[in-house]
């Protein structure tokens, strides 16, 4: 019986360095776990801001490409960057009522001149009448849209439209 007595007790006999091994490997299984949660968080990709997805330009386990992954944009105010004549824009000034069409929109829009263009350059709109002069040079001017407006145009960024600026 003293044989089987020392042979428990020396099972039952919790070495130091069986206590440092365990205390190792938990430590190195806390820090593989915080590794992975670590690894994940990098999986997700959120936007700078909220707005509405317009394009996607790179998928799940695709290399991203100078496009980025997505186009994004703030719709809840809207702008409409009008190309005014540089011969005409000296007549232009900040607050000015605008009354914008298309007709892909019911309606008239509404807006003021937030702010004009600093550059004078070629317009990019080419009317297909070959009269029309297609080397006119523009100075960009920017037009908020009222909130009624805005909503109406919301679903059409990059929309090609008319514009009446009140003088």
């Amino acid at each position: 019986m003293s044989a089987a007595t020392a042979t428990l007790d020396k099972i039952a006999e919790v070495r130091p360095v069986d206590i440092a091994a365990a205390k190792a490997e938990v430590r190195r299984t806390i820090a593989a776990a915080k590794q992975a949660k670590a690894n994940l968080a990098q999986t997700y990709v959120k936007a700078p801001q909220d707005g509405v997805i317009f394009d996607i330009h790179t998928r799940a386990g695709e290399v991203v490409s100078n496009n980025g992954i997505v186009e994004i944009g703030q719709t809840h105010q809207m702008y409409a960057v009008v190309e005014v004549y540089q011969s005409d824009v000296n007549k232009i000034r900040p607050g000015q009522q605008v009354q914008i069409s298309s007709n892909s929109l019911p309606g008239q829009l509404q807006g003021t001149v937030d702010w004009i263009g600093w550059k004078v350059q070629r317009q990019n709109i080419i009317n297909t009448d070959p009269s029309e002069n297609i080397d006119a040079r523009v100075v960009e001017v920017h037009v908020q849209l009222d909130e009624i407006s805005s909503q109406k145009a919301a679903k059409f960024t990059n929309l090609q439209v008319k514009a009446v600026i009140q003088l």
